[in-house]
């Protein structure tokens, strides 16, 4: 039995780019030259080019998804600030809130509602540090800020929340309660 070897490669027979080129196929070659080259196939794409459009797409569907969605419910800011630079109101006016006395935190029966959101200002005009808290429903202080003397502190809240300032002790010097307007609650 007679065994066949493979034959080894040979690259298809090619025409010259221009006729002063010499011709790649041998002149006692009886292959004929074709006048167009032959069809080239089409290149694969890699998988690295694929990967790569495909998270690109991805990307773009987690922007679209970014921009779309609706905005989180976000807890009320606060900032501070001198308390010269009192609230500058664009539209709606300021009113000054009534200071209670500390000792109506732990004395006044407190109705705990939350209304409209609306801010309050807070202006340390004594001569001591002072926090800032907000009294929760169970009557626990919630502490939000400590104020310099002479600085104030602006509180975004909502009408019905109570306010109670205290002094370096930790001992109530004022209370306020959030009204529906912006208010000013100047601390003496």
């Amino acid at each position: 039995m007679s065994e066949k070897l493979p034959q080894a490669y040979q690259p298809p027979p090619s025409a010259p780019a221009d006729a002063s080129e010499p011709s790649l196929v041998p002149p006692d070659d009886p292959t004929p030259v074709p006048d167009d080259p032959a069809p080239v196939a089409p290149r694969r794409r890699s998988r690295t080019g694929l990967l790569v459009a495909f998270g690109l797409v991805l990307l773009a569907g987690a922007v679209v998804w970014a921009i779309a969605r609706p905005a989180p419910e976000r807890a009320p800011r606060s900032t501070s600030a001198p308390a010269a630079a009192a609230p500058a109101a664009a539209t709606t006016p300021v009113q000054r809130l009534d200071a209670l006395p500390g000792s109506a935190e732990r004395t006044r029966r407190w109705r705990f509602t939350e209304g409209a959101p609306t801010s309050i200002y807070f202006a340390n005009d004594t001569d001591q540090k002072v926090t800032v808290h907000r009294l929760a429903g169970d009557e626990e202080r919630i502490r939000y800020a400590e104020i310099e003397p002479g600085h104030g502190y602006h509180q975004d809240t909502y009408a019905g929340h109570i306010w109670v300032i205290a002094g370096p002790g930790g001992e109530a010097v004022a209370v306020f309660q959030a009204e529906e307007t912006p208010g000013l609650a100047e601390i003496e």
